[in-house]
């Protein structure tokens, strides 16, 4: 199962860079990444990859997967991504905030939850990204609590 989910979700992400790739070159090429992801939450830290396809100059769709115990969370948020560009300084910082939706496997049974999310991206270098973001689920759910996650990025 959980290799079919992960053939979807690189099978998604490989379709959205492909689209956001048939745009200019230079307004779309560096506003990617993809790389490995901590997640900090409902009383574990899971690893999983997370990632980032700029689908507009503000509009970014972040699809991930996460491996908690026993299952696989995997969904997307679509984040509106506030620039602060410093031609002076080499680091850029750029928050942003939207709505997630991810869907969770395990024990025989599937949940889908939506949140809202928050964070911020930390270009160091044209290849290289860092970001922290902070999601809080809408569902009345008390298994849910805020999650914090933190990552790096392989710009494309």
């Amino acid at each position: 199962m959980k290799k079919q989910i992960f053939v979807a979700l690189a099978l998604l992400c490989s379709s959205v860079a492909t689209f956001s790739m048939s745009e200019p070159a230079t307004a779309q090429l560096s506003r990617s990444s993809i790389g490995p992801s901590v997640e900090f939450g409902n009383g574990q830290t899971v690893f999983g990859i997370d990632s980032k396809f700029g689908i507009s100059d503000n509009l970014s769709l972040r699809p991930f997967v996460f491996f908690p115990n026993g299952g696989t969370k995997f969904g997307t948020a679509l984040t509106y991504d506030i620039n602060l560009k410093n031609n002076a300084n080499a680091l850029q910082l750029t928050p942003f905030v939207g709505a997630s939706i991810d869907f969770n496997t395990g024990d025989g049974n599937t949940t889908t939850n939506f949140g809202l999310v928050g964070g911020v991206d930390l270009d160091l270098t044209d290849s290289l990204q860092l970001k922290g973001a902070v999601n809080v689920p809408l569902n009345n759910d008390r298994d849910r609590t805020v999650v914090v996650s933190v990552g790096a990025g392989f710009r494309f």
